[in-house]
């Protein structure tokens, strides 16, 4: 993505942008929601491959074992993929910090817990989820693409604000944090690929942003 735009984008390009961060965000939401089945690494290894270089054995038992094993360490027993774990003193789920990130969702209109797949994160403690909040993106960046596909400018820019001011106020003060911790103690290559993709994407994507905004 260019971030640096030298001309207002045509509408073409913002819609094929838009779909393009809503694609992203929707697949590292799944990635981060339970451990990858067989279908799921089919269209990982299509799409984006890599996540898998190098891990030629991960369809195989034993690697999608290992997966398991994996995810189990880094997000249930290591640290608990959740905003209020990291970000809140008492460390406790369902905190204040929730509560914010809860109430951003639906002054904007969001319900995590119905349509876009949302009722996929019911059985989440907390809707801080680092899944939740991915999912949270991808329907942002999927209503501004609806916008721009109608010409409807006003809404678009103001998708983009509430996807900056999320992303300021809440996903960047602590999944960047995560994601260097999971890459340093993941086992397998998938898991280290998974993070650094999730960090440098959303980063490059903040100044996407900014471009983009400045752009129009």
């Amino acid at each position: 993505m260019n971030a640096l735009w030298r001309k207002t984008p045509a509408p073409e390009e913002l819609i094929e942008q838009a779909a393009l961060r809503r694609q992203i965000y929707r697949v590292q939401a799944t990635c981060f929601l339970d451990p990858p089945d067989e279908e799921l690494l089919a269209f990982l290894g299509e799409n984006y491959p890599h996540l898998l270089d190098g891990e030629e054995n991960t369809v195989t038992e034993e690697g999608l074992k290992a997966l398991r094993v994996d995810f189990t360490n880094l997000f249930l027993l290591s640290s608990p993929p959740y905003e209020a774990a990291l970000m809140d003193e008492s460390g406790h789920l369902n905190s204040k910090a929730t509560d914010r990130v809860t109430d951003f969702y639906r002054a904007t209109g969001f319900n995590p817990g119905l349509g876009s797949g949302g009722s996929r994160h019911s059985g989440l403690l907390a809707m801080d989820h680092i899944s939740a909040e991915l999912e949270f993106l991808s329907h942002l960046a999927g209503r501004e693409e609806v916008a721009w596909q109608e010409g409807n400018r006003e809404l678009a820019v103001q998708s983009l604000n509430h996807t900056a001011q999320f992303m300021d106020a809440h996903y960047l003060r602590w999944m960047p944090l995560l994601m260097v911790s999971s890459e340093e103690d993941a086992e397998t290559g998938f898991y280290r690929a998974l993070a650094k993709w999730t960090r440098e994407f959303t980063l490059a994507d903040r100044k996407h942003i900014d471009g983009i905004l400045k752009a129009i």
